[in-house]
């Protein structure tokens, strides 16, 4: 099993509106949110189709991430996705100049997965952050 990552397009507009009415803590996001101009979003898949989307913005130098699962209770699908993709998103976002992450949440399983498998830190109840951790050699350049 394996995951990949391709931009957004207007073919997903109808399956991300539809996941989002279904969702909790996103029913009010509109699906323009993740096209908006300034941003990108990463559709992440699996052999089974679409697990989740991710809206990328830029801000003082680091990326603000949405995350968007098409099912909340595919949980582990979803963990999965993440493991395997936000790697993917750290490479990118490193190779960019990118200084790390922010990430909004008040999930109390999102958050504590976040922090224990995917290495973010707490930096108050509604935020976690993640710097990105750059090599060695790059520091001498």
């Amino acid at each position: 099993m394996s995951i990949s990552s391709r931009n957004i397009t207007g073919a997903d507009y109808s399956l991300l509106a539809g996941s989002l009415l279904l969702d909790e803590y996103h029913k009010d996001t509109l699906p323009d949110f993740f096209y908006e101009e300034g941003t990108v979003t990463s559709v992440f898949e699996d052999e089974q189709g679409i697990v989740l989307f991710v809206r990328g913005k830029v801000l003082n130098g680091a990326i603000v991430m949405d995350v968007q699962f098409l099912n909340n209770l595919n949980v582990k699908r979803n963990m999965r996705t993440m493991l395997e993709g936000l790697p993917i998103i750290e490479e990118r976002a490193k190779a960019n100049g990118f200084s790390g992450f922010i990430f909004e949440s008040r999930v109390p399983l999102l958050r504590k997965f976040c922090i224990k498998r995917l290495g973010f830190q707490v930096h108050d109840e509604n935020f976690l952050y993640k710097l990105i951790q750059r090599d060695k050699n790059e520091d001498l350049h």
